[in-house]
């Protein structure tokens, strides 16, 4: 039986078990109201224009809105960082858990940003016609001694083994035929595709299709899905004689497979909003302001589309945490 088939069984047992230990499923509530009003309140105001959605492990959204012009469920836009989810699962995907060997713990150490590739500069990329190309332009293969083994956010990482024919294996895939092999594994939705060649911050999509990606994420189709929050890594303060490895200042996120587990004790992000403490939710937010999210109990995903926000994902995050807090009525 497949790893993925299989953990989904066990789900699915689980919850019946409960189901005839209480008489009925769990309810959750909500508040939609609540939601959308936090959407056009003061958390948000910075964003500007934008859309975002909530929605459950199945279906269509629970609640949605746009808020100014421009941006809809449908909008393509360059997601960034939000792209790290998705090689996360390609690689989990493609190895059937976590690959084995020194190249595999070499993969995993990139997932995790501790492999000292530390200067990629997703800009260069353009230029470039190849995975390879892309991390071996002017600086982009820059290599930090002191950073290996520790935690320093850059998607050098990831595509540092991407283009390594002992690892991954990629280096002459172009921008098309990397999604190509990333797609065969994932069967992502049609709007998907990688405008850039980072692997870790090169791809586009439209929020409709990254909520089947999340959906798919919280009822074990993938099997990233029994390893949300692996192994977190912790990512502030930066580890001795390293600094700026953290692009969300002094907030304490830890890390885990290309992914951020939001639960800091507080902080203050790079753009000067501080957090509260965090409720344990996944996330990838995006340098552009694309925020996708998971409540920690796999039961809701949340996004917030838009491109070239202000103050890109230092005025998001808070806004889609504010956005969560009042659907979830805490």
């Amino acid at each position: 039986m497949h790893k993925r088939t299989s953990a989904l069984l066990m789900r699915l047992c689980a919850g019946t078990a409960v189901g005839l230990l209480v008489g009925s499923p769990v309810a959750y509530a909500y508040d939609t109201a609540a939601a959308t009003a936090a959407a056009n309140g003061e958390a948000c105001e910075d964003v500007g224009s934008f859309y975002w959605e909530i929605g459950g492990p199945t279906g269509g959204p629970i609640v949605s809105g746009q808020v100014g012009s421009g941006y809809t469920r449908t909008t393509k836009i360059d997601l960034a960082s939000a792209s790290k989810w998705i090689f996360a699962a390609y690689v989990l995907e493609r190895y059937n858990g976590l690959p084995g060997g020194a190249s595999g713990a070499d993969i995993v150490d990139a997932l995790n940003m501790k492999l000292g590739y530390t200067n990629l500069n997703d800009l260069l990329c353009e230029f470039t016609l190849t995975v390879k190309q892309c991390f071996t332009i002017i600086s982009n293969d820059d290599y930090d001694s002191a950073a290996d083994g520790h935690f320093f956010y850059n998607s050098g990482h990831g595509q540092y083994v991407a283009q390594s024919t002992s690892h991954l294996n990629l280096p002459t895939k172009t921008r098309s035929t990397l999604f190509s092999a990333v797609d065969a594994q994932l069967n992502l939705g049609s709007s998907f595709s990688y405008s850039n060649l980072p692997l870790s911050s090169g791809l586009a999509a439209n929020a409709a299709d990254y909520a089947a990606f999340l959906q798919t994420l919280m009822t074990g189709g993938y099997v990233l899905s029994d390893y949300l929050s692996y192994s977190p890594v912790a990512t502030y303060p930066c580890d001795t004689g390293l600094s700026g490895c953290t692009p969300l200042g002094s907030v304490d996120f830890h890390y885990s497979l290309h992914h951020w587990i939001e639960d800091n004790t507080g902080g203050t992000l790079a753009g000067g909003k501080t957090l509260a403490a965090g409720d344990g939710a996944h996330s990838s937010p995006g340098a552009f302001g694309f925020y996708p999210w998971i409540t920690a109990d796999m039961q809701y995903y949340g996004i917030i589309s838009v491109k070239n926000a202000a103050g890109g994902f230092n005025d998001t995050v808070p806004c889609g945490q504010a956005i969560r807090a009042a659907f979830l009525d805490e």
